[in-house]
């Protein structure tokens, strides 16, 4: 029986222009993904197309990291309107041999895409990058207003479409597969977003001696950021050496004003860093120098920062929610709180930054979880259901 032809896959979703400066964990994973594909004797060629993430106008052609990228504009006044570029789209998947469409996240340009593959018969595959319709409801609630109703209704409404149509489904964490199991179209496939062991090793430090507790993610309330510095204000109180570092891309200039007063009206001054767009040696950087990792999350469906804290070496405090628990796993690797209860957070990270006992186990659990995560193996697995979707056409 002759040896199947290798795949042609053609990546949509977000993409980073500066590997150096990621934005979010859907970029990480994109990018992380293209890096491990490229160059597998089972892909012949890769490309990405990546939506856009703020206005632009012109579509332009990039390379980064030896991937070939096209970057859709905004024909029309909002995100979305890069949908009118479907057919530039098409005519570039229809362009090769053995197309493999591989979606990522939700939108309408994704929606769009996954029809018209549907349709053409070419097989696809949608990672679906967290719960939409969720994070989108908690947003709207926070916010109000008719254009916080109408993302809402778009998104959860692509979401809800994507999920029925999709062949093909891969999801972070079984917390996120047994969440929308019963809404999609086939079983999802838990598969965890990666990192990359290696360069994390830039972060693995020995010296964990200084009381610097780090938090890293986008700033937007949705990472909890205000509940972790009013969990380190209690910290502070009886550690007055300790300090917090918030490391993260900026998704919302508004909440960055809001924890900026906070920490002010909490009289933390010179003891809180929050540090905006940060290129990555300067993450690397700042993980190498902490010593316990925290992040209050409301939701999180897999948290990818929570990987990369574990490959430094890092010991976690995180919030019982989405999929944190099946990222820590039975690992010891991190102590979890309910969401809300600063009180326990502060505890905990009280404990670590006093007990070098409890630090350095917490330490090698991580460490060794960490490698369940690592892109080598998920590039594998997620070739595995590259092949059964082309199965399933009978390709």
């Amino acid at each position: 029986m002759p040896e199947p032809s290798p795949f042609d896959v053609v990546m949509i979703g977000p993409f980073p222009s500066d590997p150096e400066r990621i934005e979010g964990g859907v970029q990480a994973s994109l990018y992380g993904l293209g890096v491990s594909l490229r160059g597998d004797p089972q892909v012949a060629s890769l490309e990405v197309v990546a939506t856009p993430m703020r206005r632009g106008h012109g579509i332009t052609r990039a390379r980064v990291a030896g991937i070939d990228v096209v970057v859709l504009d905004t024909p029309g006044r909002i995100l979305a309107s890069a949908v009118l570029r479907l057919p530039r789209i098409l005519a570039g998947i229809a362009a090769r041999a053995h197309p493999l469409v591989h979606i990522h996240g939700t939108g309408i340009v994704q929606t769009a895409v996954l029809l018209a593959a549907r349709l053409r018969r070419i097989p696809v595959v949608w990672t679906m990058h967290g719960i939409t319709e969720k994070e989108m409801r908690a947003a709207r609630r926070v916010t109000g207003g008719l254009a916080a109703w109408g993302r809402f209704a778009l998104y959860a409404g692509c979401e809800r479409l994507q999920l029925r149509l999709s062949p093909e489904i891969i999801v972070d964490t079984g917390y996120v597969a047994r969440e929308v199991g019963r809404r999609a179209g086939t079983p999802p496939r838990p598969i965890p977003q990666g990192i990359f062991p290696e360069e994390m090793a830039a972060a693995v430090n020995a010296d964990r001696s200084a009381p610097v507790v780090i938090a890293l993610g986008v700033i937007h309330p949705r990472k909890g950021h205000a509940l972790t510095l009013r969990a380190f204000a209690e910290v502070a109180r009886s550690r007055p050496d300790a300090r917090l570092w918030i490391v993260g891309a900026l998704a919302e200039a508004s909440h960055l004003d809001e924890l900026r007063a906070l920490v002010a009206d909490l009289g933390l001054g010179a003891r809180v860093e929050i540090r905006v767009n940060e290129p990555r040696d300067r993450v690397l950087a700042a993980l190498r120098e902490a010593r316990v990792f925290a992040l209050h999350s409301q939701e999180e469906s897999q948290g990818i920062a929570l990987c990369e804290a574990m490959a430094a070496g890092l010991p976690i405090v995180a919030t019982r929610v989405g999929g944190i628990p099946d990222v820590i796993g039975a690992s010891g690797a991190g102590l979890l709180v309910e969401y809300g209860d600063t009180a326990a957070m502060a505890a905990h990270i009280g404990r670590l930054l006093d007990d070098d006992a409890l630090h350095t186990r917490l330490a090698a659990a991580a460490l060794a979880r960490a490698e369940d995560f690592s892109w080598r193996t998920i590039a594998t697995r997620v070739l595995d259901v590259y092949r059964a979707a082309r199965a399933r056409l009978g390709a």
